[in-house]
């Protein structure tokens, strides 16, 4: 008969931490838009300026500082203010945990190409918005928030952080080689997250120590995920269907959806709440009276 284990981290160690999106990221607002069309559909060279080019020039020439979401720069600066962060995990074709959140590079550095069909000496070539930062590895941010400079002096432990795994076809391997890497910082204050079903699947089963959690949102706005999943799936995604069988600790949903009844009922069953991406204080207020945890970007609220 299976054991059940005890969690390696407790919820209330998560609690009381304001989350920084990708790190405590300070860019231009172009910088966060998808691009529109991929380089290669505009020019054979791949050489079209990336669409944050001009913003950047202008920044530096104004002497502003530029912290490019998921940089170590980002996670420092968050750290430094008392902040958990949140960041996004990818397996590079040669095994490597790289820190980016989209699976494409041309958003953050102009080139155009997938992180899981590159290796990690390919990656580290690239610069993230055209600064001298490089695409961390998830060890860098492990390190720092398992560091001195990442404890809460008035906890008397280190800041938080929310692994998001972005599984592209490879869910087994990505979470296996992650916590290989995590299990060598014990200490590390952490939970896990994934918009992959199959993922919070996996932690339930293989590791249920682990305080894992489902990303959702509304994808009935998606027409993309309708045309994937079609109208059927993508509603019980919504619903967080694949929960009943994940049996999330905690679940993960856009701030504006997260009034969605099935999973209102959710948390009412004991799944806790977390809320992407808080953009004003008056919503951070507001997770706070429903007792969620939020995950916040473009201001600096006051630490709990």
């Amino acid at each position: 008969m299976r054991m059940k284990k005890e969690k390696n981290n407790s919820w209330e160690n998560l609690q009381g931490y304001r989350y920084a999106h990708r790190g405590l990221f300070h860019q231009p607002l172009s910088a966060s838009r998808k691009p529109a069309i991929s380089m290669e559909e505009t020019s054979p060279s791949g050489s079209r300026p990336p669409q944050w080019a001009e913003d950047i020039a202008r920044w530096k020439s104004e002497g502003k500082c530029i912290a490019p979401e998921n940089s170590m720069r980002a996670f420092r600066a968050a750290a430094s203010h008392g902040f958990g962060s949140e960041l996004d995990v990818h397996l590079t074709k040669d095994g490597v945990l790289a820190v980016f959140h989209d699976d494409n590079l041309l958003r953050m550095t102009g080139y155009d190409g997938k992180i899981e069909e590159m290796t990690w000496e390919e990656l580290s070539a690239l610069r993230l918005l055209g600064t001298s930062c490089r695409i961390p590895l998830l060890e860098e941010v492990l390190s720092l928030y398992t560091s001195d400079h990442a404890v809460s002096g008035n906890r008397g432990r280190h800041l938080p952080l929310i692994i998001e795994l972005k599984c592209e076809g490879n869910v087994r391997a990505l979470c296996l080689r992650v916590m290989e890497m995590i299990d060598r910082y014990p200490e590390l204050n952490y939970c896990i997250e994934s918009f992959d079903p199959r993922a919070v699947l996996w932690f339930r089963f293989h590791r249920p120590d682990v305080i894992r959690g489902q990303l959702t949102e509304n994808f009935m706005r998606s027409k993309s995920a309708v045309r994937q999943w079609g109208h059927v799936m993508t509603f019980g995604m919504w619903c967080d269907v694949p929960g009943l069988l994940s049996r999330p600790d905690f679940i993960a949903c856009k701030y504006r959806d997260r009034r969605n009844v099935f999973l209102r009922l959710r948390y009412r069953l004991g799944a806790k709440q977390v809320n992407w991406v808080i953009r004003d204080p008056e919503e951070m207020k507001t997770v706070d009276r429903e007792g969620g945890l939020s995950i916040f970007e473009r201001f600096i609220p006051d630490p709990e």
